[in-house]
């Protein structure tokens, strides 16, 4: 049986480890009620598990935003990624991820298709701090989400890879989005050398804000270049850390049901989407938190 972290009245809360890698279901909390004493619970859940999930929710999309505010500043996407017709007119930060179509027009982004892994907005300066991610249409199977542990990857790698990367960066493109396609304001892009890529140039190595602790910090593999390395040495030293990331032994996964609303951290996970191609309509609703520079 699963260890119960018990949390004291008068909360009643309850966060129960997954028993995976990494991630718990919170119990007994109700988002749309935002006292101060929940708040907290559930935010110290979330800095010991990585990963929380609320499960079978009933909360509107202003609920939804008033919720994710308590966990800091929203963010909505970059300019130059962001499309009107996925944000929801009574929750200007609420972005919708969908495969859904209407009129011939997709309501939300991303599709069906796989969704690689990647740290969101770690191709910008200044990444995001905390996705939630609410489940209002699933299909009956695929579209599961796959998370993992960056601090255990950092923590597995043997002492002379650590030494090795300590002062080590890695350039995270900008120019194409997590399924391989341009970006909107790149699509002039014609080089695929990722020494030329456009994109920010952050530590391999990051220190959590809030717990301190040391996780590797990866952002997607397609276009990374670790600068300063010759290339064929910087495309061996990134299949390394990505493997170690990405091994099953640090990874949880998330199989949805309409209601979920799971919460990430992307300062010490990463996260990827199998694809869902014929297998019916998947509609979600989606807050980012503004982060800091990885340091």
């Amino acid at each position: 049986m699963l260890k119960e972290a018990l949390v004291e009245a008068p909360a009643r809360i309850r966060a129960v480890p997954t028993g995976g890698a990494l991630g718990a279901d919170i119990h007994g909390f109700d988002p749309a009620k935002l006292t101060d004493e929940a708040m907290e619970t559930v935010r110290q859940a979330l800095l010991d598990h990585l990963v929380i999930r609320i499960r079978d929710t009933n909360i509107d999309d202003e609920a939804f935003e008033r919720f994710g505010a308590r966990f800091g500043e929203l963010l909505p996407s970059p300019d130059f990624t962001r499309s009107r017709p996925v944000y929801l007119e009574n929750a200007r930060y609420v972005t919708i991820i969908s495969n859904v179509t209407e009129d011939g027009q997709p309501i939300g982004e991303h599709g069906d298709g796989e969704l690689h892994w990647h740290t969101d907005l770690a191709f910008t300066d200044t990444p995001s701090a905390l996705t939630m991610l609410l489940a209002r249409e699933v299909p009956p199977s695929g579209g599961n989400t796959s998370f993992a542990n960056m601090y255990s990857a950092y923590e597995v790698l043997p002492p002379e890879t650590k030494a090795r990367i300590a002062r080590l960066r890695m350039k995270h493109q900008a120019s194409h989005n997590a399924q391989g396609g341009r970006r909107p304001g790149y699509k002039d892009i014609e080089t695929d050398d990722v020494r030329e890529m456009p994109g920010p140039i952050h530590p391999i190595v990051r220190t959590h804000p809030l717990t301190g602790r040391k996780a590797l910090y990866l952002g997607r593999r397609f276009g990374a270049y670790i600068p300063g390395l010759p290339l064929a040495q910087s495309e061996a030293l990134c299949d390394e850390l990505f493997a170690t990331a990405n091994d099953p032994a640090r990874v949880w996964s998330q199989s949805w049901r309409v209601g979920d609303l799971v919460i990430w951290d992307n300062r010490c996970t990463m996260h990827r989407r199998e694809a869902f191609t014929g297998q019916g309509r998947r509609r979600m609703h989606r807050l980012t938190t503004r982060g800091e520079r990885p340091v």
